[in-house]
């Protein structure tokens, strides 16, 4: 009797150990999953930018000197931002830029921090994970002030695509995202849905 349950603690204790290393690889695994692969080759907002650019009497340009560009957006499920895309002036390309992303519905500030991009292309910063939530508004802004850049307007400017004939409209979707509007502010100044501002990110 003591022989037979030996044997069946043993075979149980052989069957256990197996599972419980396959369920931690399962959790690990998982657990990767959730943490998400920070893709920033083709993202949701870079599409959407494209697609736009591609439309008649529209054009992507590089001329737009203020301080602040944003644009407003939402997502159809909830996701996690990882990484923001942009890219700086030459004579930039040493100064920070603030990054803020505000959560409109909520009105409160999600992210605030300063980065340095490359002039030669869109590059990307991992940033803090933002958890941005279904269906709520959000606004992704970045500044650079005019006495960061010595007084030169020219080193304000970044990528906008614009129209010819007025303003640009809003809605614009692909995949998950809708951006909703667009703003940009200087000298007291502000330009409503002039352009979409070509400020990336990727999310898991």
């Amino acid at each position: 009797m003591n022989s037979t349950k030996n044997a069946h603690y043993r075979y149980t204790r052989t069957l256990i150990f197996p599972a419980f290393i396959l369920l931690l690889l399962l959790t690990q695994s998982c657990g990767q999953d959730a943490t998400g692969n920070c893709d920033t080759t083709n993202t949701d907002f870079k599409q959407l930018y494209n697609e736009a650019v591609a439309l008649p009497s529209h054009q992507n340009t590089n001329d737009f000197a203020t301080e602040i560009h944003e644009y407003t957006f939402t997502f159809s499920a909830t996701k996690t931002i990882c990484s923001i895309g942009y890219q700086s002036q030459p004579d930039a390309a040493n100064v920070p830029y603030l990054i803020k992303i505000i959560n409109n519905t909520t009105n409160t500030i999600v992210y605030n921090k300063t980065h340095i991009f490359s002039s030669e292309n869109t590059s990307y910063v991992t940033i803090n994970p933002v958890v941005i939530k279904k269906n709520q508004s959000y606004t992704i802004r970045r500044t650079i002030l005019l006495s960061d850049v010595g007084g030169v307007n020219a080193d304000l400017t970044g990528r906008v695509v614009t129209q010819n004939d007025g303003p640009i409209e809003f809605p614009k979707t692909f995949g998950l995202m809708t951006v909703t509007g667009s703003k940009f502010y200087h000298n007291g100044g502000t330009y409503v849905n002039t352009g979409i501002p070509f400020i990336d990110f990727a999310y898991y």
